[in-house]
């Protein structure tokens, strides 16, 4: 099946407490403990820019549907440039538009189990935009139908 290569390990830099470059690389669309609907981002720290944790997932990133925190809907909508206005017929929608987007999220740390795990308390528009396409030259002879 497969032999076990040491040299196929790599160390993952823990976190601290920044700003990160990331990408939003998916959802979930959940219910909260209250019973709330919740949306629930992971991003990924992008590897295309020199910054540590390259590679790396932040997990878990609650959007609880609720009064009180929809200013988070808000406010990430406004870091990935969503025209004010936009509307959206749900939140999977939402989520949706989210996906891939760009953008630059401040990390504090929490404490569970003894362990720290990065914790998104906050989003700016990304310093250094969009990542850099790279050319893709595809013939006729590359696709199998």
């Amino acid at each position: 099946m497969f032999k076990v290569d040491y040299n196929q390990v790599s160390e993952f830099e823990e976190f601290k407490k920044g700003e990160y470059e990331v990408t939003v690389v998916g959802y979930e669309m959940t219910q909260a403990k209250t019973g709330s609907n919740m949306v629930v981002l992971t991003y990924e720290v992008r590897s295309d820019v020199e910054q540590p944790c390259k590679g790396q997932k932040i997990n878990y990133d609650n959007f609880v549907v609720s009064d009180k925190s929809m200013w988070r809907f808000h406010a990430l909508s406004k870091a990935v440039g969503v025209p004010e206005g936009t509307p959206f017929e749900s939140y999977t929608e939402w989520a949706k538009t989210m996906q891939n987007k760009p953008l630059r999220v401040v990390v504090g740390l929490r404490e569970q189990n003894g362990r720290n795990y990065p914790q998104v308390n906050g989003f700016k528009p990304s310093e250094v935009g969009k990542p850099q396409d790279m050319d893709v030259n595809i013939s006729s002879d590359d696709v199998p139908f």
